[in-house]
């Protein structure tokens, strides 16, 4: 092989490595996925999500999310089929709601973040020994009406031969 045509080889692989180590450190760019989340409460039951938020897991992961609260199902649907948000928390009843009205474009339940309501019943004061005959004659708060917490709260006082509407 001549000096010459040695020389140009080299010249070849240096540009071709000069090349690749360019390309490599401008394809490099991470790719961020902007995502618009709508949750239809603050609840204990997402604090894995605000963990997640606070300590920039998702950012880690590619993701920029934009949380907002949307009080009620009925909203959040809205704002998901408009556009206005990716995705939506809400209970499975909204789902439901969405497809009983007609929609051409139905809401897919997905994922399951809960495996229980996040309904808990609270008192003013301790209650030493609870027995769910205690509720009658009390104010029951649930709340929207056809609501998954509403709903899950009128099933468990039935269950407990209490009526919800002459609590």
């Amino acid at each position: 092989m001549t000096t010459k045509r040695c020389a140009r080889l080299l010249t070849a692989a240096a540009v071709l490595l000069a090349l690749a180590a360019l390309m490599a450190a401008c394809g490099k760019k991470e790719q961020v996925s902007k995502v618009r989340l709508g949750e239809v409460t603050r609840s204990l039951f997402y604090a894995p999500e605000y963990v997640a938020l606070s300590q920039g897991m998702f950012k880690q992961e590619g993701l920029d999310v934009e949380l907002q609260t949307i009080p009620g199902g009925d909203k959040v649907a809205t704002a998901l089929l408009s556009g206005g948000i990716d995705v939506g928390l809400v209970g499975a009843e909204t789902t439901i709601y969405v497809a009983q009205q007609g929609s051409g474009d139905p809401l897919v339940n997905f994922a399951q973040m809960t495996q229980t309501d996040g309904t808990f019943l609270v008192a003013r004061e301790p209650i030493a020994n609870f027995d769910w005959n205690s509720l009658k004659g009390k104010v029951f708060l649930g709340q929207r009406k056809g609501g998954m917490p509403q709903m899950a709260g009128e099933f468990t006082l039935k269950k407990h031969g209490i009526d919800p509407q002459k609590i």
